[in-house]
């Protein structure tokens, strides 16, 4: 069942994904495909205000640290923390660089 789903991930990430470096240090950390949204969450008091929350979803057999920078085509951000993980995809919260 395992290899199935790992599969399953390859072939999303495959179709869905678009391709992304992600640049530890100085040094390019990984080259892969990630799938990158963008949502509004409410924020602040009583949820009256709306902010744009950017995530990336990897493989979670990629393992990223705060900090690291994400890039793909023109764009680039910073990784801020592990927002959920579900065994074979794991979701970042990405702050614009």
């Amino acid at each position: 069942m395992q290899d199935e789903l790992s599969e399953l991930n390859r072939q999303v990430l495959a179709t869905f994904g678009q391709p992304v470096m992600v640049f530890r240090g100085a040094s390019l950390f990984s080259e892969t495909r990630g799938i990158i949204s963008k949502a509004l969450v409410p924020a602040g008091q009583y949820e009256a205000v709306l902010q744009t929350v950017t995530s990336i979803t990897l493989p979670a057999s990629l393992k990223l640290q705060r900090g690291d920078e994400v890039q793909s085509a023109d764009q680039q951000w910073t990784v801020d923390r592990k927002l959920k993980d579900d065994g074979q995809l794991t979701w970042w919260g990405l702050h614009e660089a």
